[in-house]
């Protein structure tokens, strides 16, 4: 199979040949810096990307501003004249050389630059030093955390960054869209529950900051109809041992804990991160739906109700270790390696009632089920990165494999009166998953703010699938394989003026898939290519006002999960499973934005998207019925947002947001016509933190989201309250966190389905409402320096199993 795949990308790789051609030209064309130096601290320890500025020494005018590279290295290549270089890093004061000459012959060795810890005071406070919290960029915006959340899980800080929202069911939506989670630049290779076990173990406080990526460029891998949140972590770059620890606990009506350790060594040549997280919780999860049968003329003929008891545990263990290498002054070899473990149970009664309305009977049942599931996921990867000059010029290789394994044996049983009848059954599904993946990117500048940039990426996935089905002396195997190949190459232009900068870029992607299913013998084949252009404009009307615009066309391609048609329990009389005829989404993006002053953002949004996913609740057989994927022939969200998020007072700070959306759909689906103009929905976040006195500070986070139509489901509104306290101590080295989360019991869960002839209530009542402590403690070198103030990326995110 994978001689098939190689061949059906054999055009591609003579593309790629002609890319590593063209690096090789352009390495060997790099130019000669005949000015250089290295920034250091007071401890003669390198200072990664500072700011160094060359000035004419005449009028101190700026001819030009880099960055000191990751060991502080920096360099100029300039004509003949008198300068002095300026050099700023945060958390330092400013150095100035000595005024110096260069000539046609010369080159000047600055030597190293020391840079002076600055501690600065404001009336009787001190604070630590912090980025601003929100930092618009062309395509992005980047949240800096500064100890946002004081070591609670990163799931939980989530909802307090702008635009973010995450449900009770820890889905995560970015302005309304759906995401894909990047860490460190990769997205994660986690299915859904234990990409929420993931973010529930790390703490925020290992977090440096997040990037939100509303409209991704070019650059990145075409799939996903919605952005990207991608999380960097915490590196160190002062010498010595540095890091923190964190322990959490939590009650609602049952017990939650997490605890963990994060630590960096800085050493001479090497760098090492070690990330040790664990989390436990256990909740309930209670689901009623109720399901009317309708006939050709819309009569109800039948009726099924099922309410479902549920008590769940889940225990994730991520362990994570990551090294640098520096191989050279400009070269950086990074290797990780991330296990993943994840164990979880849950047990559950159904009382189910069917009514047949002609007949006029009605029979009860009771479901019993008994899921235990144990996930091991396992990914490695190196980097390499090479900066071939301080001009910019710069090349990275990334070389990743990933193994995903989710085991869930189940016992059901089903108790029927009248006629009596005991059924128990059996069934033990496995889903392992392999995907490799080579990619590199190259970055040219060219002078005057413009800059190219180039990649290509490749990936393959083996999808592997079973259900082993027994009840009573009956027994069935299924079996469904899924493989796949997609190829891609990049190119990107862009220019940044001082008023306006703009990236242009084109990707083009081979797909290539191939299914199975062993017990029909029913086989698949899927090839297209597409091409994704994408466009972002941005113009600075005065120093605080500016616009962007950003547009782009992108793919959804299916969830492995979604392809695979084998059945997954949900109680006696309600299955779902996955449809192999699904289609990839084609969605095409516009959004414009204003901001001010870096902190108020307002925008509106424009989302059409062809084959649309939605999912059909469709009869098996008497009163069964199964719910899988299909596609819509179009849809279209619109969206008018408004964003805020500033330090309003030394005492204060907000992050809010406010979102007025619709949601058209049109899609036909066994010749029944589904389609809705959607209602106009208003949703709201606000975020706030109050510092009482010196060390202590209140919070509270408040969610509201309305009445919402999303394809063919109508959902209800809902909002609730969470309160917390802060308090810092230890020369603010450690921080203790109480939160009351969803004070009121007010978040619900309740939407009504349309699949024409079946129309489905669901109410699902999750545990939200729970008192939690979380206590961090930091350590190193990086405490004593603060300043003193007032590429197997899609095909893992596709690996989703998602909880019933």
């Amino acid at each position: 199979m994978i001689g098939i795949l190689i061949f059906k990308s054999t055009r591609f790789y003579s593309y790629l040949g002609l890319l590593l051609c063209s690096l090789m030209s352009a390495h060997a064309q790099a130019r000669k810096d005949n000015v250089f130096g290295a920034v250091v601290n007071e401890k003669n320890i390198f200072i990664p990307y500072a700011q160094v500025s060359l000035k004419n020494s005449l009028d101190s005018n700026t001819v030009k501003t880099v960055l000191a590279d990751s060991l502080g290295n920096f360099g100029f290549a300039i004509a003949s004249g008198k300068y002095l270089i300026e050099v700023k890093s945060m958390g330092y004061r400013s150095a100035y050389t000595v005024t110096f000459e260069v000539t046609a012959v010369s080159s000047i060795n600055l030597g190293s630059i020391a840079l002076q810890i600055e501690p600065t005071q404001l009336g009787v406070v001190t604070v630590d030093a912090k980025l601003p919290f929100i930092e618009r960029r062309a395509d992005n915006v980047i949240v800096n955390l500064n100890g946002l959340g004081s070591g609670a899980p990163l799931m939980e800080v989530m909802n307090q960054l702008p635009g973010v929202t995450v449900d009770a069911s820890d889905l995560i939506s970015l302005n309304g869209k759906s995401v894909q989670i990047y860490i460190d630049g990769k997205v994660s290779a986690l299915s859904a529950d234990a990409l929420s076990g993931l973010l529930k173990g790390i703490s925020s406080a290992a977090i440096e900051k997040v990037e939100l990526i509303s409209q991704p460029s070019a650059k990145y891998d075409a799939a996903g109809n919605g952005a990207i949140i991608n999380i960097i972590r915490k590196r160190s770059y002062k010498g010595g041992l540095d890091g923190n620890v964190y322990a959490g606990a939590g009650k609602g009506t049952y017990g939650k804990a997490n605890g963990g350790v994060n630590l960096n060594y800085k050493g001479k040549g090497y760098n090492l991160l070690l990330n040790l997280d664990y989390n436990y919780n256990k909740y309930f999860y209670n689901t009623d739906i109720a399901t009317n049968f309708l006939d050709d003329a819309g009569t109800v003929v039948g009726e099924s109700i099922s309410k479902m008891k549920s008590t769940r545990a889940i225990a994730n263990y991520t362990p994570n270790l990551g090294m640098d290498f520096y191989l050279s002054k400009r070269t950086t070899l990074s290797a990780s390696v991330k296990p993943g473990f994840q164990t979880s149970w849950r047990d559950g009664v159904a009382h189910i009632e069917e009514v047949d309305v002609i007949a006029k009977s009605k029979s009860l049942s009771v479901f019993s089920n008994d899921v235990a599931v144990y996930a091991a996921n396992f990914s490695t990867g190196l980097r390499l990165q090479h900066q071939i000059d301080t001009a910019g010029r710069d090349l990275t290789m990334d070389l990743d494999y990933y193994r995903y394994a989710n085991y869930n044996d189940q016992n059901n049983r089903t108790v029927s009166f009248d006629p009596f009848v005991d059924q128990p059954s059996v069934i033990a599904q496995d889903r392992i998953l392999h995907v490799y993946a080579f990619k590199t990117d190259y970055v040219q500048p060219l002078g005057k703010g413009r800059q190219l940039e180039i990649g290509m990426k490749t990936s393959f996935v083996f999808s592997d699938n079973s259900n082993d089905f027994r009840e009573g002396a009956n027994y069935q195997n299924d079996l469904f394989d899924y493989q796949e190949n997609i190829s891609a190459l990049y190119l990107t232009y862009g220019a940044t003026g001082e008023k306006f900068s703009y990236q242009l870029g084109i990707r083009g992607e081979y797909t290539y898939g191939q299914g199975e299913k062993q017990s029909g013998k029913n086989s698949f084949n899927k090839n297209y290519f597409n091409p994704f252009p994408s466009i972002h404009l941005d113009y600075k009307l005065t120093k605080n006002h500016n616009l962007s615009l950003g547009i782009n066309k992108r793919i959804e391609r299916p969830s492995y999960e979604s392809l695979n048609p084998l059945i997954r329990i949900i109680n006696s009389n309600n299955l779902q499973q996955g449809n192999p005829a699904l289609r990839p989404v084609l969605a095409y993006n516009a959004d414009l934005w204003y901001g001010y002053k870096n902190a108020f953002y307002a925008g509106v949004t424009y989302s059409y998207s062809v084959d649309d996913f939605t999912n059909i609740t469709v009869p098996v057989e008497d009163g069964i019925v199964t719910t899988l994927p299909g596609n819509a022939d179009h849809a279209g969200y619109f969206t008018l947002q408004a964003l805020y998020g500033k330090q309003v007072l030394p005492w204060w700070y907000t992050s809010s947001n406010a979102i007025l959306s619709k949601r058209s759909f049109k899609g036909e689906f066994d010749g029944i016509l589904l389609q809705t103009d959607g209602r106009y929905s208003i949703s709201a976040t606000s975020y706030n933190s109050f510092l009482i006195h010196k060390n202590f500070s209140f919070l509270f986070l408040f969610n509201y989201r309305g009445k919402s139509v999303e394809r063919n489901i109508s959902n209800e509104a809902f909002a609730y309250l969470t309160v917390g306290v802060r308090q810092q101590f230890l020369k603010k080295r450690a921080s203790v966190q109480l939160n009351v989360m969803d004070v009121f019991n007010s978040y619900k869960n309740k939407f009504q389905q349309n699949s024409g002839p079946i129309q489905q209530k669901w109410r699902n009542h999750i545990e939200t409402r729970m008192v939690k402590l979380n206590l961090t403690y930091s350590f190193g070198g990086s405490i004593r320096n603060a300043k003193k103030v007032n590429g197997a990326e899609d095909e893992k995110n596709r690996s989703v199993v998602r909880e019933n």
